[in-house]
């Protein structure tokens, strides 16, 4: 097996003449490196931003009142009487992270190391591609575990379901599809129905049922197969409307405090992008969000929170919100780059802003999980390793 961690390229002997060594035919940098980067949602929650300003105000405002009417009563003759909507509920939203991504190329010294131009320009070319895709890495990885791990405030919003069990594994997962989707039907009822339950603002509001979208973890989606959902599932495709927002299992969990100080190496992952450091060895990692975090990295250090980071629960079933519920506001992206004439390399800069990440509180935010069972742990936790 060829040596891939020195990074050495040995040439090998000739068969016949072993004093030459055989060329090598060429070197081929691999391109297809990111298939997806689960983006969908991130994607649709883009809003406009702007280099002039830095925030956005969301304005959320109430149902009025209406009371007794008896003609040429003294409340019915007094047209001075003034009686103004609610104050408007206030929500901004902040343009206040900022981010780089950096590399340095060269045409001079490097080149040396490929055989043709074809070869160099390929491997320039995908280093250079890097920098975009790394960028839309940290907006889809950054995005998903936000959503994956933000409760809202409201009981209304955080479901508990006993699931039901039974001894032969087939007529068990019918019933808890049945369950789960049994949830699921009186959600929808709840969400066009006129109430203040599915907000944190307690705003009277009933929503769209197709504003609203369904974030499951894939491990439940695979544990309920569409043969098991009842019928009423079936029709007009309300699964497919369900299950179109798939993601793994580790982008879903509950944020730690400062209660949580040192990861686990087996649970804990990364909430924000971060160079993390294992205390004993002094070696650095580098993780995006939902990454998982190795053992040993101190969480909290002198009472703050130096490494955010959430624990992943295998229970939750679902998030279900509103579209508009987590915006993603940009501030600018630019690329840009500098030639250093004296060492005759490029650095290379891609540089943008956006918002810290928040749910709007006049929109639902719900999560919908399943009541702990050892059994289901276990069976959680083994889903999430085999993705």
């Amino acid at each position: 097996m060829p040596d891939i961690t020195s990074g050495n390229i040995q040439l090998r002997p000739n068969e016949i003449y072993a004093s030459l060594s055989n060329l090598i035919i060429s070197i081929v940098t691999q391109a297809d490196n990111i298939y997806a980067t689960k983006s969908e949602l991130v994607d649709m929650a883009r809003v406009d931003g702007s280099m002039y300003g830095d925030q956005k105000i969301y304005v959320a405002t109430d149902a009025l009142e209406s009371h007794s009417w008896i003609q040429d009563s003294a409340q019915a003759t007094n047209v001075l009487a003034i009686r103004r909507a609610k104050p408007p509920k206030k929500q901004t939203v902040i343009l206040d992270v900022f981010r780089q991504i950096e590399v340095t190329t060269d045409e001079y010294m490097s080149k040396r190391a490929w055989g043709t131009p074809e070869a160099f320009y390929g491997f320039t070319e995908v280093v250079i591609g890097w920098m975009v895709v790394t960028k839309r890495i940290y907006d889809a990885t950054t995005y998903n575990a936000f959503i994956g791990t933000n409760r809202a405030a409201g009981a209304a919003q955080n479901i508990r379901i006993q699931l039901p069990t039974d001894a032969n594994a087939e007529s068990q997962a019918r019933l808890q599809a049945g369950a789960i989707a049994e949830r699921l039907a009186n959600m929808l009822v709840d969400i066009k129905d006129i109430g203040r339950d599915l907000n944190d603002y307690g705003l009277l509001r009933s929503y769209n049922p197709d504003d609203m979208l369904f974030v499951w973890n894939s491990a439940w989606v695979s544990r309920i197969e569409k043969r098991d959902l009842p019928t009423i599932f079936h029709r007009e495709g309300l699964m497919d409307k369900f299950a179109q927002h798939t993601y793994p299992p580790r982008y879903f969990g509950e944020v730690n405090g400062l209660s949580v100080t040192v990861s686990d190496g087996s649970t804990i992952r990364a909430l924000v992008e971060s160079d993390v450091t294992v205390a004993a060895t002094g070696t650095v990692y580098h993780v995006f969000a939902g990454d998982l975090i190795p053992a040993g990295v101190s969480l909290v250090e002198s009472g703050s929170i130096v490494v955010p980071s959430y624990t992943v629960n295998p229970n939750i079933i679902v998030k279900v919100m509103h579209k508009n519920s987590v915006p993603y506001m940009s501030a600018f992206e630019t690329a840009s780059s500098w030639f250093n004439p004296k060492n005759l390399s490029t650095n290379r800069y891609l540089t943008w802003g956006h918002n810290t990440l928040e749910h709007l509180l006049m929109y639902p935010f719900m999560t919908i999980e399943a009541e702990p069972t050892a059994a289901g742990a276990a069976e959680q936790t083994a889903a999430e390793a085999a993705e």
